[in-house]
């Protein structure tokens, strides 16, 4: 197998793995939330905002992150944020106050913020524009197969450690991982420069890395520039309809069907983790479906925006039923394909960064994308929790959350137009998207 080809790989699965144990450290409150609700009484409006604490400091730190990893690189960046929000993740396990875990929440969204953005940008620079669909897919996978594999073994974590060793134990697995990315992964460019520095052959078609030059402009400013770009605020407000919608499933899906169909927490575990099954299949999905768009003549940004759009149409359609559908199998069954389908769309908007940005400012608009999506996912948790303790039921979650999926898709198909570059170029990928 040719060398690079057999790196690249490897990236993806690191890259896989790590967005595993960043959804497995997300989906660990929501998970022990009946059970942290008995312990420290806590009301469900209470652990709503808890809940919460995690999306709004998440999205507050995507903003300087951005620049700060199209500065760092990957590499550090990536594996620097994964040693630190592995450490909160272990002291959840040491902490006893309703104040602790809102403080640990807070450092835990911080710490995970350069994750995605990070990934994107490793992508952007092993694969050509379109090649990128199938590892993004692959890649953001992880966003669901964290989730599916969270109920099973993070309640196996529960029953035999407590929810207290749960936390510890994630977090130790972390760590490791984070020593693991650090020790091993190195950017393109410093691939080849080592090869040639080797003196071994270069893989073909790949040029001899060139000398660095001094960016014309300052990172602030190129990230100031991105928000004068209609596209920009496309992918911001339909990126939020995304989140809402994700964030709504990954913070009360275990306790929706607790409290909605009187399930236990082995049987709770499992039809989660089935519906976040058929969400991880949505992702590898779009990543097949957009690169076969471009085989057939698509454009690369048009293929994505279709992808997306498709996506989130067809979510909040599966959506809309669960107010008024109550059998058990009916429920999951939309459930499933509400999924597939958000996270059909959720890969399609990473692939969109990679797409509308050159390499250099890859992190940068993705951070701005994901600050956008999580302002709107730190409503749901909250919008939820009022919405059962004062309503008793989940009907008018399910609704407006079908509703701020549809807006985000008119929001996409009317504002994501061209990618940002020159006039030139946003001109003719206008007229063929």
């Amino acid at each position: 197998m040719n060398p690079m080809k057999k790196y690249q790989r490897i990236t993806v699965v690191f890259l896989l793995l790590i967005g595993i144990v960043n959804y497995l450290d997300r989906s660990a409150l929501s998970i022990a939330n009946t059970s942290i609700q008995k312990d420290m009484m806590i009301s469900p409006s209470q652990m709503g905002i808890l809940l919460s604490a995690f999306s709004i400091a998440y999205a507050f730190a995507q903003l300087p992150m951005g620049m700060i990893i199209d500065r760092l690189g990957s590499k550090i960046a990536l594996g620097a944020s994964l040693l630190g929000w592995s450490v909160a993740q272990a002291a959840f396990g040491m902490v006893s106050s309703f104040a602790g875990f809102m403080g640990l929440r807070v450092l835990l969204g911080i710490g995970e913020a350069p994750m995605f953005p990070s990934a994107a940008k490793a992508l952007s620079e092993w694969f050509d524009a379109n090649e990128r669909g199938t590892p993004t897919g692959v890649v953001w996978s992880s966003t669901c197969l964290g989730p599916c594999l969270a109920p099973p073994l993070l309640t196996l974590f529960m029953v035999n450690f407590g929810w207290r060793g749960m936390f510890i134990i994630t977090g130790v697995i972390g760590m490791v991982l984070a020593v693991c990315w650090l020790s091993f992964y190195k950017s393109k460019a410093r691939y080849l420069a080592e090869l040639a520095a080797e003196g071994k052959p270069l893989p073909s078609e790949q040029p001899a890395p060139a000398a660095a030059q001094a960016p014309k402009a300052s990172y602030f400013a190129g990230w100031l520039d991105l928000f004068k770009h209609r596209s920009t605020w496309g992918a911001v407000l339909g990126f939020m309809g995304v989140i809402y919608m994700l964030w709504l499933h990954l913070t009360w899906l275990p306790g929706y069907f607790e409290r909605e169909h009187g399930l236990d927490l082995y049987k709770t575990a499992w039809v989660v983790s089935l519906a976040y099954g058929f969400g991880a299949a949505g992702t590898i999905v779009a990543g097949r479906f957009c690169d076969w768009l471009v085989k057939r003549g698509l454009s690369v940004l048009g293929s994505r925006k279709f992808s997306v759009i498709t996506g989130l149409v067809l979510a909040a359609l599966f959506t809309l039923p669960l107010s008024f559908v109550t059998g058990l199998t009916g429920c999951i069954i939309l459930l499933c394909l509400a999924l597939f389908s958000i996270n059909m769309a959720s890969a399609t908007a990473w692939m969109i960064v990679n797409t509308i940005v050159d390499s250099q400012r890859v992190a940068s608009f993705g951070s701005i994308q994901n600050f956008g999506g999580y302002i709107a996912g730190s409503v749901a948790p909250i919008a939820t929790g009022f919405s059962i303790q004062y309503s008793g039921s989940f009907t008018t979650a399910f609704m407006i959350s079908a509703g701020v999926a549809l807006c985000s898709a008119v929001a996409y198909f009317l504002l994501l137009q061209a990618p940002i570059g020159s006039a030139r170029v946003e001109a003719g990928e206008l007229a063929r998207a």
